[in-house]
């Protein structure tokens, strides 16, 4: 029966394991096994990926679990065959920094208002690939240049140009920097270009480290070891902001990004209200 397989598919989906989720059912791994590759047949389409360790959903059988996931906790329910100690995984990726500042807290508010939510957390600063990586929803920093994912702005990131106190007071900065002077100090980079609001892109001339961690840069920053480019939320503290004449850094937007409007699973759906709302 199509129903009874579909909601199989979805066990193991949500486990990424054929033993976690005949276990859960309480039925033989053999019949899972037998049962999923049935489907497979139906269907037309390859669903997972498996390997000795490892067991990850293809792009179709991602798209069948978004198609299919609601509805059948949905007839569960009213069958009454929902397990309420059940709970439901959302696997998001993002930015360590912003995990650790915003995104983070965010999660663990809605974490507490959904105990029902499991959350699978990768932080990263690069792109994982929502298919290949089975990740439901990605945080990222814009501006964005995949045009075949949907992205919801969430909030506005402002950064500004920075050094450490000493820093300013032993190279005698005072009040606004011409350019020549700002890019001719030794800079702090973070793996990413200082983009301007103007879309102009500025280039240190002097590149003392580079630190894809924002985090390190601030450590850099705070030991007065050069200047750089950081969210202001990260200045203060022995940091101290710097003038540059007509250079005011790009404003970046922060967006929960997610493979497809339609095929949305309501709890993630919640989870992005949440953040925007926050």
């Amino acid at each position: 029966m199509i129903y009874n397989d579909l909601a199989l598919f979805t066990a193991v989906a949500n486990h990424l394991s054929f033993s976690a989720a005949a276990k859960q059912l309480d039925i033989p791994l053999s019949r899972v096994s037998r049962r999923i590759a049935e489907l497979e047949d139906h269907l037309g389409s390859k669903l997972f990926e498996r390997t000795t360790r490892h067991v990850r959903l293809t792009e179709e059988g991602r798209r069948l679990l978004d198609r299919c996931q609601d509805p059948i906790d949905a007839l569960q329910e009213v069958a009454g065959f929902a397990d309420d100690t059940r709970r439901h995984k959302i696997r998001i990726t993002a930015p360590p920094l912003a995990a650790r500042k915003t995104i983070g807290p965010r999660l663990l508010d809605f974490a507490q208002q959904h105990p029902e939510v499991e959350f699978e957390l990768t932080t990263t600063n690069l792109f994982l690939d929502f298919f290949r990586d089975n990740i439901d929803l990605a945080f990222r920093l814009g501006p964005l240049s995949d045009s075949t994912l949907v992205a919801k702005r969430l909030w506005s990131v402002h950064y500004c140009f920075c050094a450490g106190a000493k820093f300013i007071s032993d190279r005698g900065l005072r009040g606004q920097l011409s350019r020549e002077e700002f890019l001719n100090l030794p800079a702090l980079v973070a793996g990413q270009s200082w983009v301007l609001e103007t879309g102009e892109v500025l280039q240190p001339t002097q590149i003392s480290h580079n630190f894809i961690d924002l985090d390190v840069i601030e450590q850099a920053v705070r030991r007065n070891l050069g200047i750089a480019m950081l969210p202001r939320d990260m200045v203060g503290d022995g940091i101290q902001p710097l003038q540059v004449e007509n250079a005011t850094p790009l404003t970046r937007d922060m967006f929960a990004v997610y493979p497809s409007r339609r095929l949305l699973p309501v709890r993630v759906r919640k989870l992005i209200d949440h953040m925007a709302s926050g």
